[in-house]
């Protein structure tokens, strides 16, 4: 993300490029509109002259001229109209496919440069930046509206200029030969210019202003918005009354808002100071024009009914000149939080690595080794793995247990290729795992994180991951996790759609329930390698120990490897790994480690009460009894 590298005008030309691939006609669209726009003043100075350059001749033609001049104003106002829908309608589609866009660019990005602060922190500025002053269809509603505005006015400012350069006066007088040199006409270019000119010295200082008071704003918008989406969620009912919270939020709420109006209101006023003078500077040269388009006049150069066309025509020029420096820092910082955008979706696919296929083999045999791994992410010196040798040998029941925060995960994500080794390497029957086929090479995995997801799709959707499913298997996932028979209670059964986000015939289902269906997910993937990251956190310690048992008879010839910070899954393990500050501490059999005077046996003993047998046969009876009375 290397914008701020970049000036303002590579900024809008990449920005630029961007829209027009997306939205071809976009431009088109709205500089019609604009055009659409400017001609009903144009029109109207342009009939005024002719009605006053009529009446001073003959009257005859008046009514024909009224005539043409309104139904020329109907075609125009139609057809600004019509191009404003159009344009409406491009910006709507140019913001879906922003969204969409960078939705599945989100998809396609390496995890890792998804989880790097920066990119985060540019993701987040961009946000904040078009909370403030507007997303994409703002940029050309207003920003290129008023561009193109600008343009359009300056054509016939020019088209004026000319008019009045090639209209002489035969006069010898003094003012006549004025108005006929060079000096009159390079005046008039210079009060044309000097708005713009002179407006320019504070747009920097503007700018600045306004990008410290968004800034400023940014945050408050952020902290007002966070407690927004807490109001909005139901759930969180039960804790503000239970609480009192409704005091402490609001005073909060109503302290970002109201610092948020005063910053405005200070830096608003920051600055109108600077633009005041170039304002009232812009008035005195429209009054020179007027002047000059007056001397014209004395000299018999030009009609007086010209003077209300080229006055109003230059007119239009300054004050589309004088709109558009005013507002041009809102259009800076537009582009400034845009280009992150124009950034984020030329970064390089994740799948653009590694290309050698996967080996394909009938009896699973794949041995997967991590030689002198360290890892640390980006932008850190703590080191969150470091030295790790460890051999994953096909067929094995493997259990890597230690504290929170011992570096179980990051392992975790290591082997699925989330992430890279900062040194050393992962090899698959003796090959670098980096120089696999991406997609081939997760093919042989089945992961449960602790932070799954479940979508407002149907259930056999979710289980299957995909729309097409073997209806036979997602059952069979459903009973080796533990929820077919809620499910089977379910209104559609596997068809059901689950939250009634997209359905209002969809269910809500428990915490516990989602996480037995994340471990039916991963068991219909049919992988050889199956990964279970803490995903029964919120499963009691004996519905935990129950998931992993059955999970275990039912696993076959495959790989597994059960990570937690409780103890059920070492039960079912042949090798248990123990972590502890990013090091693997310890490595051996149930009986080898408790024989031990360290870490799996201290952890252990302290959990040992939840896995007796005595323990799991009461707790079941208890659960079942509760079931039937209820």
């Amino acid at each position: 993300m290397k914008s701020t590298e970049k000036n303002i005008g590579q900024q809008f030309w990449q920005l630029l490029k961007l829209t027009q691939k997306m939205e071809p006609k976009i431009l088109i669209y709205h500089f019609l509109a604009a055009f659409a726009q400017l001609l009903s003043p144009y029109l109207d100075f342009l009939f005024l002259g002719l009605f006053l350059n009529q009446l001073a001749h003959s009257s005859d033609q008046i009514f024909s001229l009224l005539i043409l001049y309104l139904v020329v104003r109907a075609v125009a106002m139609i057809g600004f109209r019509y191009f404003s829908k159009l344009a409406t309608d491009s910006r709507t589609r140019l913001h879906y496919r922003f969204d969409s866009a960078a939705a599945e660019k989100m998809l396609k990005i390496r995890f890792a440069d998804l989880n790097d602060p920066k990119i985060r922190q540019a993701y987040q500025t961009a946000i904040d930046g078009e909370t403030f002053t507007g997303g994409i269809d703002t940029f050309f509603n207003t920003g290129i509206t008023q561009m193109f505005s600008f343009i359009i006015s300056l054509i016939f400012a020019l088209s004026t200029i000319i008019v009045l350069v090639s209209q002489h006066t035969n006069q010898t007088t003094a003012l006549a030969n004025f108005s006929n040199s060079i000096w009159f006409y390079l005046l008039i270019l210079v009060l044309l210019i000097a708005p713009g000119l002179t407006a320019w010295h504070s747009v920097k200082r503007s700018n600045q202003i306004q990008q410290d008071m968004i800034t400023k704003v940014a945050g408050n918008n952020r902290k007002f918005g966070y407690f927004a989406r807490f109001f909005d969620q139901y759930q969180h009912g039960r804790l503000t009354r239970l609480y009192h919270l409704q005091p402490l939020l609001m005073k909060i709420a109503d302290f970002n808002l109201y610092d948020t109006q005063d910053t405005f209101y200070h830096s608003q006023l920051k600055m109108y100071r600077h633009s005041a003078i170039p304002e009232i500077l812009a008035n005195l040269f429209m009054g020179g024009l007027y002047l000059l388009v007056g001397i014209k006049v004395i000299v018999g150069a030009i009609a007086l009914s010209y003077v209300v066309t080229a006055v109003g025509y230059l007119h239009q020029f300054l004050s589309a000149t004088s709109d558009l420096v005013r507002e041009i820092g809102y259009y800076i910082n537009m582009i400034h939080y845009l280009q992150y955008y124009v950034d984020f979706l030329n970064m390089p696919d994740d799948q653009t690595a590694g290309t050698l296929p996967v080996e394909k083999r009938d009896d699973n045999d794949f041995e997967l080794q991590f030689q002198d791994v360290s890892f640390k992410y980006p932008d850190s010196d703590v080191w969150v793995l470091r030295h790790v040798n460890l051999t994953l040998n096909v067929g094995e029941r493997l259990a890597i247990v230690g504290k929170n925060g011992s570096g179980k995960t990051t392992l975790i994500k290591l082997l699925t290729r989330l992430f890279t080794p900062t040194e050393g390497v992962i090899t698959l029957n003796g090959i670098d795992i980096q120089k696999y086929d991406l997609t081939e090479y997760r093919s042989l995995l089945g992961v449960v994180f602790q932070d799954f997801k479940l979508f407002a799709y149907s259930l056999a959707e979710n289980i299957s991951a995909n729309q097409e499913f073997d209806e036979s298997r997602v059952w069979q996932s459903l009973d080796i996790a533990d929820v077919k028979k809620r499910v089977y209670e379910m209104p559609a059964k596997i068809n059901t759609p689950l939250t009634h986000n997209l359905d209002a015939n969809g269910i809500e289902i428990s915490g516990g329930e989602a996480q037995k269906m994340a471990i039916a997910r991963a068991w219909y993937k049919d992988a050889p390698i199956i990964i279970l990251d803490e995903p029964t956190a919120a499963l009691d310690p004996i519905s935990e120990y129950e998931i992993y048992q059955r999970f275990d008879e039912l696993i076959g010839n495959k790989t597994a490897i059960y990570i937690s910070h409780r103890m059920s899954s070492t039960q079912f393990s042949q090798r248990i790994i123990v972590m502890d500050q990013g090091q693997l501490i310890q490595d051996g059999t149930h009986q080898a480690l408790m024989q031990q005077d360290g870490l799996y046996r201290e952890l252990f003993n302290a959990q040992a009460q939840y896995y007796t047998e005595d323990k799991i046969t009461a707790e079941r009876k208890t659960a079942d009894d509760t079931f039937a009375i209820s």
